[in-house]
């Protein structure tokens, strides 16, 4: 049972949660402009969502001022009608604040969501070092993450492993409706991250 708690309540909430580079940004793009491809309708079908309804982009900070009752007279808070999608990277510098501003919105949503999006260490080493001194850089975590890999493959294979390890274990007491994890470069679905 959901505790009690003070403020607006959000409709539908989705996250979708990665490493730096797995896929994040370009998935919401796609699940928030249709027409969506045949995978995006994939993923849509195995949340049991309606494909024609309007899906809007966000952040955890957005999403907290909207819920906060100050807020609540403010046209913007009509958008805690749509089906609002949230990205969270596992290797950002914020992540933590950030987990626990969702924290707070989980107990805010009336459905909540979650794709997790994983790739394998070799594969997601190479896009993080192709992205490097360009326009799409990753966050700082990720690169030295994905550079450890030139000392050691198996150590910064553990460390890509332990983030989503500890996000596994951060969600397992919300109250989720769907949890996936995804592979959107293969356009697989997995049933668990593989072992390290």
């Amino acid at each position: 049972m959901r505790p009690k708690t003070k403020g607006r309540r959000a409709r539908h909430v989705i996250v979708i949660a990665g490493a730096s580079g797995s896929g994040k940004t370009q998935l919401i793009r796609k699940m928030s402009q249709p027409p969506h491809d045949h995978f995006t309708l994939k993923v849509l079908k195995h949340l049991d969502c309606d494909s024609n309804q309007r899906l809007k982009r966000s952040t955890v900070e957005r999403m907290q001022r909207l819920m906060n009752p100050d807020n609540f007279k403010k046209q913007k808070t009509r958008k805690l009608k749509y089906c609002l999608l949230l990205h969270i990277d596992l290797t950002s510098v914020n992540h933590h604040s950030n987990l626990k501003l969702l924290r707070q919105i989980s107990t805010r949503a009336k459905r909540l969501d979650i794709i997790t999006l994983y790739t394998s260490p070799k594969e997601w080493r190479q896009r993080i070092l192709d992205r490097l001194h360009t326009d799409n850089e990753p966050s700082m975590r990720a690169a030295l993450i994905a550079l450890l890999g030139k000392l050691s493959s198996n150590l910064s294979d553990f460390l890509y492993h332990r983030e989503y390890k500890k996000w596994l274990k951060t969600i397992q007491d919300y109250d989720i409706q769907t949890n996936c994890i995804a592979n959107t470069f293969e356009q697989s679905f997995l049933e668990s991250i593989p072992p390290h």
